[in-house]
């Protein structure tokens, strides 16, 4: 087959020649060569050689010899991928499975080994195959998370007095209005996904509330987009004092609150403001400053053309962003403000591919938040500490690590010696609250190299992978063990003795454990320690508000009470599990099927879990959606002066604890989890082991 022509233009550049160096040697003009490496296609076997011949180096030959081999049952990776010998050995198992359940030596009994090897092959080769991952940067506000991706991903600006600053806005916390992607792209540009003229309107509703109560309205950052999007900003005279042109409406209005929030809405211009992106080519000058200017003024409500944003997407020229072997989206999660239960952070650390970057200033270290999602993570029974998608990314300031001392009491003689006795009192930390290790990074900004950190940051992405990379290993030697050495007979008693002892884990484990913690302990825990006007936007919103939202909390408190309820049974069929697997130790096939099988069974697990928040969420909202009794008197509660939480938990909790139709509620998280267990846990067990009577005759 042909060779892609980006590999063509990308072998040329690694061998430090230009475009016309090898129109010279080919003896061709440098526009056929421009051409050749511009089009988005495969170059045909004997122009791709002559040009790979015309580069003078071994990966030109080792190139025309990657392309040449016989690659028909998996996507065919870039020679340029870092796995790319992995992945041909997955290629030749999954050949050599097809030859020999072709040939005369196949038995039928090794049927159901090769479809569980075929599959666990597959599963691996997709992981692998594909390069792309993201990072997901979460911290507290103020921590200094944007900072410090802007640094390590070398997205920056020069700044006051050719000191370097982000390319976003980062002034110490409170800065970044919305979550903030960004990818890789040919041309830098801006998209924005805006928030709905509904939700605008409602968290204008919250600011000039909060002020016509003296009570906590917005987030700060989002306070100050709204009155340069309206032109109300605050300003300072000399014979007033402060001057708040919005409390200056509230006056002339009489506290007409209604008619402020109107005036605001009009001032801010919403109909003009429908832009949802910005493209600059890649060869202009400054782009990236073009970038920052922009990305500042959609951020702070200054741009004319754009509504308050929900998501920001930056998009930059690879050449601008430091490398990686991966291809990484960075994400810049909106800063932390009260719970730690939001329904992105959830997302970002529940996806496989993503590798959650948890940020903490180093006096506090691992810091509040962080030990809280970590302890989530565990009630959840989420896989992301196994899998080791979490890494703590500690962000020193000045010279915080040389005041530290250690068990004796003495101070470090380097930076690095001190980041080495926070990392142990961390890991300490971890230990006394029950929790896994979890892998500390440090990065000063003022003093650490980028390239450095990033680095270790990209190896975590590398051990995120090995998993896959371990196991695709070890398919590809099952693979080459059953063709050559396959003892169809035992193997078959191997599936018998499994079926047999699955029959017998589901008869005791297929029935679900009963309650252990009632579904909205969650949310009163959360409302018990949340920020009173983050609850407070949430109420105006009948629980529906994405920094705290009541639906997604109470999904995630069946999750945990599902979570209880099943972790000592999963524990206990994987011993059972492993146990067989040392019965059958010699049998090669035999282990790797029950392998494969405790790996399905972990995936399965995930499914459950997650499929209790969908539950949990979908019984309770038709519920809490008509309560407006409910809802009208916790809103009434704010303003009110203090015990605003104290009053809205009792009340919560007293709705659900009292009212007869939230019991329909929970027989139906009931009724559909019971589903869950059967459908997704011991139905898959069961037919993943069955063997059929003709088979255990034969």
């Amino acid at each position: 087959m042909g060779i892609p022509t980006s590999v063509l233009r990308r072998a040329r550049e690694e061998a430090g020649l230009k475009q016309n160096d090898v129109a010279l040697r080919l003896g061709v003009s440098g526009s056929v060569i421009s051409r050749l490496e511009k089009a988005d296609v495969t170059t045909d076997d004997v122009m791709a050689h002559r040009y790979l011949e015309a580069l003078g180096t071994s990966i030109g030959s080792e190139i025309a010899a990657f392309y040449s081999r016989d690659w028909r049952l998996s996507d065919r990776p870039s020679f340029f991928h870092p796995d790319r010998e992995a992945l041909w050995s997955g290629e030749q198992a999954l050949q050599r499975l097809e030859d020999f359940a072709t040939s005369e030596d196949y038995d039928p009994l090794l049927d159901v080994p090769i479809t569980k090897i075929k599959s666990g092959l597959e599963t691996a080769i997709a992981f692998v195959g594909r390069l792309d991952h993201s990072m997901a940067w979460i911290g507290s506000v103020g921590v200094g998370k944007t900072t410090a991706l802007s640094l390590l991903t070398n997205l920056v600006v020069e700044g006051k007095g050719g000191i370097r600053q982000p390319v976003f806005p980062a002034t110490g916390g409170r800065t970044t209005i919305s979550e903030v992607v960004v990818r890789a792209a040919p041309a830098y540009g801006i998209a924005v996904e805006p928030m709905s003229e509904d939700a605008v309107r409602l968290l204008v509703a919250d600011l000039v509330n909060g002020l016509a109560k003296n009570e906590g309205g917005v987030s700060t950052e989002l306070e100050r987009a709204i009155r340069n999007m309206a032109d109300l900003r605050r300003s300072r005279d000399e014979k007033r004092g402060n001057v708040d042109p919005i409390r200056d409406l509230l006056d002339q209005k009489k506290n007409a609150v209604d008619d402020v929030i109107e005036e605001v809405i009009v001032r801010m211009n919403l109909n003009d403001r429908t832009e949802t992106q910005l493209i600059l080519s890649e060869s202009t000058e400054n782009g990236l400053r073009w970038l920052s200017e922009n990305i500042t003024t959609i951020n702070y409500g200054q741009h004319q053309r754009f509504s308050l944003p929900e998501r920001v997407t930056v998009f930059v020229p690879p050449s601008f962003l430091r490398k990686m072997r991966y291809d990484v989206t960075i994400v810049d999660t909106k800063g932390i403000h009260g719970t730690t239960l939001r329904q992105d952070l959830r997302a970002h650390l529940d996806d496989a591919r993503t590798l959650s970057i948890l940020c903490c200033m180093f006096n506090e270290a691992p810091g509040a938040e962080a030990l809280k999602m970590l302890g989530e993570l565990k009630s959840l029974g989420s896989d992301a500490l196994d899998r080791q998608r979490i890494v703590i990314l500690v962000l020193p300031r000045g010279d915080e690590a040389m005041k530290i001392i250690d068990e004796s009491g003495e101070q470090p003689e380097t930076a690095e010696d001190g980041y080495a006795i926070r990392a142990l009192q961390v890991a300490d930390t971890f230990r006394k609250e029950g929790l896994p290790d979890v892998p500390v990074v440090f990065f000063n900004a003022m003093t650490d190299m980028p390239s450095v950190v990033w680095d270790q940051l990209g190896g975590r992405i590398g051990v995120l992978r090995q998993r896959q990379l371990d196991r695709l290993s070890r398919f590809v030697d099952v693979s080459a063990d059953l063709v050559t050495n396959a003892d169809a007979a035992k193997i078959q008693q191997a599936r018998v003795a499994l079926a047999e002892e699955v029959v017998r884990m589901c008869e005791a484990y297929g029935r679900l454990q009963p309650l252990v913690r009632p579904a909205h302990q969650t949310l009163l825990d959360e409302i018990g320690k949340g920020h009173a006007s983050s609850i407070a936007a949430s109420v105006n919103r009948r629980g529906e508000w994405s920094n705290f939202s009541v639906m997604h909390i109470i999904g995630l408190g069946v999750r945990v009470d599902a979570n209880f309820r099943t972790h000592e049974v999963f524990t206990k069929i994987d011993g059972r599990l492993e146990g067989l697997s040392q019965k059958f130790s010699s049998l090669p096939e035999a282990v790797t099927i029950l392998e494969s099988l405790r790996e399905d069974l972990e995936e399965w697990r995930q499914e459950f879990l997650l499929q209790a928040v969908t539950i949990g969420r979908v019984a309770f909202k038709p519920y809490l959606d008509s309560a407006s009794d409910l809802w009208k008197g916790l809103a009434a509660y704010w303003g009110q002066g203090s015990g605003y939480r104290s009053k809205v938990l009792a009340d919560i909790s007293r709705w659900f604890e009292e009212t007869e139709e939230v019991g329909e509620a929970r027989r139906r998280v009931e009724t559909r989890l019971r589903e869950a267990w059967r459908g997704l846990v011991i139905n898959r067990l069961k037919a993943a082991t069955e063997v059929e009577t003709t088979e255990a005759t034969n």
